[in-house]
């Protein structure tokens, strides 16, 4: 198992990350990127609760569904894909 580190706050497994483009199309640096959005909402993970679900806004892919966990300093990215109409709709409303 590789750990990336990513910027000053920012981990995770190379394979994973390596997976979760095949399967999402998502990148885990376009999910670093969103979530440093400002608008960025945590909406939880009852099945985890040391997980974090985020929707966020990546300027290159909109909005994204990204699952984290704190790591010390950093934050370590799970999984990340393209949000749901719902889950958009929901990120849009907080505007």
């Amino acid at each position: 198992m590789s750990t990336v580190v990513f910027g000053d706050g920012f981990e995770w497994d190379d394979a994973k990350a390596l997976a979760n483009v095949a399967k999402h199309g998502v990148s885990f640096e376009e999910a670093a990127e969103a979530l440093e959005d400002p608008r960025s909402s945590d909406v939880g993970d009852v099945a985890h609760a040391e997980r974090v679900v985020t929707l966020a806004m990546c300027a290159r892919t909109g909005v994204l569904y990204i699952v984290s966990c704190e790591r010390g300093a950093r934050v370590r990215i799970i999984s990340a894909r393209r949000a749901t109409r719902h889950e958009q709709r929901s990120y849009e409303a907080r505007e």
